[in-house]
């Protein structure tokens, strides 16, 4: 096999030593202080979490072990990776030997669209493995196939925007195997991901480290039951410090800080979906009368690269004849695994692509993609709440443009800043906020201002896609409940495209299943939790990131 590299440099360490040694790490952004005092190691053999909510500081530390704090940063202390000191060395100069691989949270922002995968898999292993371009292209092949890609050979071939979510992903990790270091750093790497894919990437990144021989893993992540399955030992942060640390076992069983408990007691419920269930469900009755969106029959398919260039282009069927309707006020919840056709499904009532055939009607009137123009009148009626605000929200805009940028192209008329700021407190926010910069907000704060430009015009209909995938538990739970109240208090309908079923349990009435461009189950939520009868649908909740038994147990 071609594909792992032979570097001398990062592999040839005395098992004794650790791989990763930190040591009174401190950053600071300006004048405050984010990191203090931070000291861990990883070794040989393991593979350790870094464990906290949002603005712990786990991201923060990642960025300068790897030297990619930004400028306005500073940094003290030790950062020592194979025996090499790179504390406030950046990575440009750093030497061969204290190199480390890095997984990324957002796949789509790490990999170059405009660069077919086979040249971006082709690049380190040639420039990290000595190889010739020949042997390259054959390990790329391997690696994608080591990751468990299907059809490696032709999906190599494509760009990464052909790709789904949790594609992209496993190619962000045969990326980071092909560069052949001693340590990988995976940055909430599955938190965009639906169970059943999620599930997968974790098992190949349990094959690929923590062996002799293998890269150790610095894993960092707010999801308890994520890090339970794949790590040996934790490190829990807050507030930029470590509360506790030691063997994942001993810490989530006898977890001796009040914040650590209170995190995996969190993690234990969330694992019940029972428990997420706040209320019965009324019965769904389908089709509804009062129905305001109607699906019929719509079909997508997408035309693919040629294999060689005589050969005929291949087609994929995105999405199947769909059918359904949508009442008033209901809130549907739209599951399916990567590839499921979701977010074809998504672009199509969103009208930003056109169906190959079928038909969408919002109150008895068609949709078709077409100019702003044309479109102005279902804008204002149906809105969108975009899954990573920091890749949509203007990062040098005031959060009072930002907001007030729908109604302004929309030609809403009326007091557009008494508008914004009811929106602004409706998500729980205030004018302390209005002359913000997006870039200088919190993840939770883009996430209610999205949802606060989302419904600055009372729409009648919102389309989330995975509105709370990259927020952690605390946030993620505000977030579910201000969308239901929302929902409850204005009569707006809500179709979430989600992979967590915990939100969907909490959040919707009714739910659909996808799997290869079909709608499997549509039924009501608590009956498919309780009884999914579905393949998908059994593997969806079989698959849901749990604490192990007896962690869960003793915490209960």
């Amino acid at each position: 096999m071609i594909l792992m590299c032979n570097n001398k440099d990062a592999r040839d360490v005395d098992a004794a030593q650790a791989t990763l040694e930190v040591r009174d790490l401190c950053i600071s952004i300006g004048a405050s202080r984010i990191v203090s005092g931070l000291s861990f190691s990883v070794r040989t053999g393991e593979r350790i979490c870094l464990l906290g909510t949002s603005g712990s500081g786990k991201s923060l530390t990642a960025s300068a072990i790897l030297g990619l704090l930004p400028a306005i940063a500073t940094v003290a202390g030790s950062i020592q990776i194979n025996g090499e000191e790179v504390c406030g060395i950046p990575l440009a100069r750093r030497p061969e030997k204290a190199r480390a691989a890095m997984v990324f949270q957002d796949s789509a922002v790490a990999l170059n669209p405009l660069v077919r995968l086979r040249e971006q898999l082709v690049e380190p292993l040639r420039r990290h493995g000595g190889l010739s371009r020949e042997d390259a292209c054959v390990a790329a092949v391997e690696l994608a196939e080591s990751v468990g890609l299907p059809d490696a050979e032709a999906l190599l071939s494509r760009y990464s925007g052909e790709l789904s979510g949790g594609q992209r992903q496993r190619i962000c990790i045969a990326l980071a195997l092909a560069c052949d270091t001693s340590l990988l750093i995976a940055d909430e790497p599955t938190t965009a991901l639906d169970v059943v894919t999620q599930q997968r990437v974790l098992n190949v990144l349990r094959t690929y480290t923590a062996g002799h021989a293998m890269p150790c893993l610095l894993f960092i992540t707010h999801d308890v039951a994520v890090a339970s399955q794949l790590c040996t030992h934790a490190v829990v942060m807050h507030r930029g410090r470590i509360v506790e640390t030691g063997a994942i076992d001993d810490v989530l069983a006898h977890p001796g800080h009040a914040y650590t408990r209170h995190l995996v007691t969190a993690a234990a419920a969330g694992g019940n979906l029972a428990s997420a269930i706040v209320a019965p469900k009324a019965p769904t009755e389908a089709p509804k009368p009062d129905s305001v969106l109607r699906v019929r029959e719509l079909t997508r398919t997408y035309t693919g690269p040629r294999s060689r260039w005589s050969a005929a282009r291949a087609r994929t069927t995105a999405l199947a004849p769909t059918s359904f309707d949508i009442g008033r006020g209901e809130r549907v919840g739209v599951l399916g695994s990567s590839g499921s056709g979701k977010t074809t499904l998504l672009q199509q009532l969103l009208a930003l692509d056109l169906p190959d055939s079928g038909t969408i009607e919002f109150d008895g009137r068609r949709i078709e993609p077409g100019t702003a123009t044309r479109l102005r009148w279902y804008r204002r009626r149906v809105q969108y709440i975009p899954q990573d605000p920091a890749s949509t929200l203007d990062p040098l805009m005031p959060v009072s443009m930002l907001v007030a940028e729908p109604l302004k192209r929309l030609g809403v008329d009326g007091d557009h800043g008494t508008m914004v700021l009811a929106a602004l407190e409706s998500v729980g926010l205030n004018s302390s906020v209005l002359n913000r910069r997006a870039g200088e907000i919190s993840g939770g704060q883009a996430q209610r201002v999205a949802i606060a430009r989302a419904i600055v015009m009372g729409p009648e209909l919102l389309l989330a896609d995975e509105p709370v995938s990259g927020l952690d538990l605390p946030l993620r739970q505000q977030v579910v409940a201000l969308l239901r109240t929302l929902s409850e208090e204005r009569g707006m309908g809500l179709i979430v495209v989600s992979h967590d079923l915990s939100v969907v349990a909490d959040l919707c009435d009714r739910t659909m299943v996808m799997s290869d461009g079909h709608v499997v189950e549509d039924r009501t939520t608590t009956d498919l939790l309780e009884c999914p009868e579905h393949r998908v649908s059994k593997e969806l909740v079989a698959a849901i990131p749990r604490l192990r038994d007896q962690h869960a147990a003793l915490i209960a």
